[in-house]
């Protein structure tokens, strides 16, 4: 099991692709999911994990809009 880094780690990288956000956040769900079966739901790595797993999440949301933005302005360009 692998504890949280830190918060120096805290910065979201913005050039993610969404198969690799996919990924980070599984591999972020799993292990908050083993921290929290061990430790109290308020204990202070249980929190941070749920918060840099809420980050991804909307990393990954936000991609997903820009590329279903993207894709609805290229389908109206072809009309």
């Amino acid at each position: 099991m692998t504890l949280y880094q830190g918060s120096s780690e805290k910065a979201y990288r913005r050039d993610y692709r969404e198969d690799e956000l996919f990924v980070t956040i599984e591999s972020l769900r799993c292990e908050l999911l083993e921290v929290a079966e061990q430790r109290s739901l308020s204990d202070h790595a249980v929190l941070e994990l749920s918060e840099r797993l809420d980050g991804y999440i909307l990393l990954a949301q936000h991609k997903m809009m820009e590329n279903l933005r993207s894709r609805k302005a290229s389908a109206t360009a072809y009309c």
